[in-house]
C-alpha cells in the first residue's frame, strides 16, 4: 500500500512539472513572438495587417458632389494610398471607383481617410504640394469586394 501511494505522489509531482514546462514554453514563445512583432516595427518593417502590393490604378473620388481622377500608389484588401494634391482631414468620407486593369471592371466602394501626410519625394517633380493618402474601405458594392479581393490575390501570386 505504501508503495502505491508512493507510485501516485511521484505521478502528481511528474505531471506538475510537465505543466509548469508547458506554460512556461507557451508564455517564451509568446514572449519571442512579441519581439519579432517589435523588432519588425522597430526595423521599419510592414507594421500592417496585410500586405500592400504597390500598383498604379485609375481611381476616381467624390465628395461633395466634386469628383476627382488621380492614381493609386498602392493597395490592400483593407485600403489604398492615393496621391492627392489637396489634403484632405482623417475621418473625410468618400467614394471610390476603382479601375482593375486587364478585367476592365471597376469597383466600387465607399471608404474614409485614415491618414496622410506631404510627400516630400513627389514634390521634386512637381509644381503643387502632393499628399500621400491613405483610405480604409468599409463598404463595398454588390461582388466588387470579392473582385478587389481575387485581382490582389492574382496579383500577390505573380509577385512570390
Amino acid at each position: 500500500m505504501v508503495i502505491f501511494v508512493v507510485e501516485v505522489l511521484i505521478i502528481v509531482i511528474l505531471v506538475m512539472i510537465f505543466s509548469t514546462i508547458i506554460v512556461d514554453e507557451r508564455k517564451n514563445r509568446q514572449r519571442k513572438l512579441r519581439l519579432v512583432k517589435l523588432k519588425g516595427y522597430w526595423d521599419g518593417g510592414e507594421r500592417r495587417s496585410v500586405e500592400r502590393l504597390d500598383i498604379s490604378l485609375g481611381v476616381r473620388y467624390s465628395m461633395n458632389g466634386k469628383k476627382v481622377e488621380v492614381k493609386s500608389a498602392d493597395i490592400s484588401t483593407k485600403g489604398i494610398k492615393l496621391l492627392l494634391d489637396e489634403k484632405l482631414e482623417r475621418g473625410t468620407p468618400l467614394r471610390l471607383e476603382i479601375k482593375l486593369p486587364e478585367q476592365d471592371r471597376i469597383v466600387k466602394t465607399r471608404g474614409e481617410v485614415a491618414w496622410t501626410e506631404e510627400s516630400l519625394e513627389d514634390e521634386k517633380n512637381s509644381s503643387i504640394r502632393l499628399f500621400n493618402t491613405g483610405i480604409k474601405f468599409f463598404d463595398f458594392q454588390n461582388a466588387d469586394e470579392k473582385h478587389l479581393f481575387d485581382f490582389i490575390y492574382n496579383l500577390q501570386l505573380q509577385k512570390h
